[in-house]
């Protein structure tokens, strides 16, 4: 492990990183992870990293549209995404690829992967953080993060526009429940929580302004980051409750009920619901049309937190009660809608777009109710703002999709989504076992494959119908590092002609991960992005753990990764010039 930081500032080759990638090339196949650790490597730049990707690109990207507007591609037969690992490759040092191989063998362990959390807790307990961070900061922060400093991070953006790859930029720290903490003062944490949450406004403000000066970028926002995921779990169980008394509600399955079915299934379920003085007055409220029946969308839109008389159904029926807010969180709530409108104004003073990033299922009703707010108020004729996301690993995934389409027709503003397949699996499942209710993801990896390719095609039908008719289409960002599904993608954008150069449709992959891909989609014409992680080493640990646990848990494309890094080591040891491209074909998530 020590081995591993060893660092090197001289960027020419030399015969200490020579060695090194001679014994990784020359190491048998059943070579262990702990006897390549101890080769000899230097430290991986992001700049050179991205740089390398940058200049590799000897061909400028085609203009967005370029693939719709017919220009000369590759055969109705053929692939039309065709990765050159090469290309992002080439022009690294063989010491910083000897680097990154070990990396992507790394992700390949699942034990290592499975082990890591513990390990850093062993690592800190000992107060030997500082060497397990040096490691970590070296390897898998380099490969994965833009940086700690704006000049870092700015500079890491710039590199990848300059090979036609716009830029999320993403404040890394994440905030979830504390899992086994004792009763709190009230009042204190309550306190603390909120200088905590304007901490991090101010932290998405300044990122922001990083954004910005690169023009076309957008900036994630996680809403966890904007109040105490106590006061977001709080107000996401009565909202997680309410759909399924709906869907119970609904007996004969046709997407309505009546006024009984409302009051005896659908208000019942609300925690302040038996204290209503007249279940009419609030089923009046939800019946806009006055027919005697409310969908879904009825039902979100007014009962949702934004609307102040419906907010004491959300608070506890009794002081000993669980289930529901206090009264303090709807004071918390006020707070929380503004510092996400604070920060999503700023983002459209200065022209950037905003993701709101999807969380952990028990957070994700308010995180999509506020990005849904945000959406109504920002996402009108003169543009589209600001993106929600949806993960399709859920098996809720499509009808949330569909129900929030249904919603923007109704309120008019533009829909825009980004689709996801996820990345807390683990813990969604795992959770779910602890506290004894239904997983809330897909059973197989099968499935959500299929619920992912479904969500993005109807997605760019409703574009290209959009765009035929002159109607505002909808908007949908396929992050995927699947290449299935992106080959899937380009081919019926070309199928149904649909206009790519207004960027309804984007395509975008993680920093590090999958850049042979992201390469080929800017090759096509087509808009892309790169999710560019910021912060300090100890704010980001937790993205880094799961990035991987996500490469572990699709061996097969991480092992082909390190395949092609390998390639391109032995290429420049056996002197043999420009190598050929070696294929790699992705079914990764």
């Amino acid at each position: 492990m020590a081995a591993m930081a060893a660092r090197n500032h001289d960027n020419k080759f030399s015969p200490c990183a020579a060695r090194a990638a001679r014994a990784i090339s020359a190491s048998p196949p059943g070579l262990t992870k702990a006897a390549s650790a101890t080769l000899a490597l230097r430290e991986l730049s992001t700049d050179q990293r991205v740089s390398a990707a940058a200049h590799a690109a000897t061909d400028p990207p085609p203009g967005p549209g370029a693939l719709a507007a017919g220009a000369e591609g590759p055969s109705p037969g053929s692939s039309l995404l065709q990765p050159d690992p090469a290309l992002a490759l080439r022009q690294l040092g063989l010491g910083k690829l000897a680097t990154v191989w070990m990396v992507y063998q790394a992700c390949g362990s699942q034990r290592l992967v499975r082990m890591a959390p513990a390990l850093l807790r062993l690592f800190d307990r000992l107060r030997l953080s500082w060497m397990s961070n040096a490691v970590v900061r070296r390897t898998f922060f380099a490969w994965f993060c833009a940086g700690e400093t704006e000049r870092e991070i700015v500079h890491t953006m710039r590199r990848l526009k300059e090979a036609g790859i716009g830029s999320i930029l993403d404040f890394s720290a994440e905030a979830d429940l504390e899992e086994g903490a004792g009763p709190r003062d009230a009042e204190a944490a309550r306190a603390q929580a909120n200088v905590k949450a304007d901490a991090f406004t101010k932290e998405y403000l300044h990122g922001l302004h990083m954004a910005a000066q690169v023009p076309g970028s957008f900036a994630a926002l996680k809403v966890t980051g904007l109040a105490d995921p106590e006061v977001l779990f709080r107000l996401s169980q009565p909202y997680m409750r309410l759909r399924a008394a709906f869907d119970e509600a609904d007996g004969d399955r046709d997407g309505r009920v009546d006024f009984a079915q409302f009051r005896d299934g659908v208000l019942a379920a609300l925690p302040g619901g038996q204290r209503v003085a007249s279940a009419s007055g609030v089923f009046g409220m939800v019946d806009r049309d006055n027919d005697g029946q409310v969908d879904w969308v009825d039902v979100q839109m007014a009962l949702g937190m934004d609307n102040p008389l419906a907010r004491p159904l959300y608070l506890r029926a009794s002081p000993t009660s669980d289930y529901g807010a206090i009264a303090s969180d709807l004071d918390d709530y006020e707070r929380l809608v503004s510092r996400a409108r604070a920060v999503v104004q700023h983002a459209s003073d200065r022209n950037v777009r905003v993701m709101v990033d999807a969380e952990h299922t028990y957070f994700q009703p308010m995180i999509d109710h506020v990005a849904l707010v945000m959406q109504r108020e920002f996402n009108g004729d003169s543009g589209t703002l600001v993106f929600n996301t949806y993960q399709m690993y859920r098996h809720d995934s499509l009808q949330r999709m569909n129900d929030d389409l249904s919603r923007a027709a109704r309120e008019g503003w533009r829909f825009a989504a980004k689709l996801v397949r996820g990345a807390y699996m683990e813990l969604e499942r795992e959770r779910a076992a602890k506290l004894g209710y239904a997983s809330p993801i897909n059973p197989t990896l099968e499935a959500t494959h299929a619920v992912y390719n479904q969500g993005v095609s109807q997605l760019i039908e409703r574009i290209g119908r959009a765009q035929r008719t002159g109607q505002t289409p909808p908007c949908v960002f396929v992050a995927t590092h699947n290449n299935h599904s992106i080959e899937q993608a380009m081919r019926q954008l070309r199928d149904l002609h649909v206009d790519t150069s207004a960027e309804s449709v984007m395509f975008g992959q993680l920093l590090g991960m999958q850049d042979a891909t992201s390469y080929a989609v800017a090759k096509a014409g087509l808009p892309i992005y790169k999710y560019v992680p910021y912060g300090s080493l100890t704010e980001v640990m937790p993205y880094l753990i799961r990035r991987a646990q996500e490469n572990s848990a699709v061996g097969a494309a991480i092992k082909k990764e390190a395949a092609a890094v390998m390639a391109e080591i032995r290429r420049r040891l056996a002197g043999a010039g420009r190598g050929a491209a070696v294929e790699v074909q992705s079914n990764s998530t």
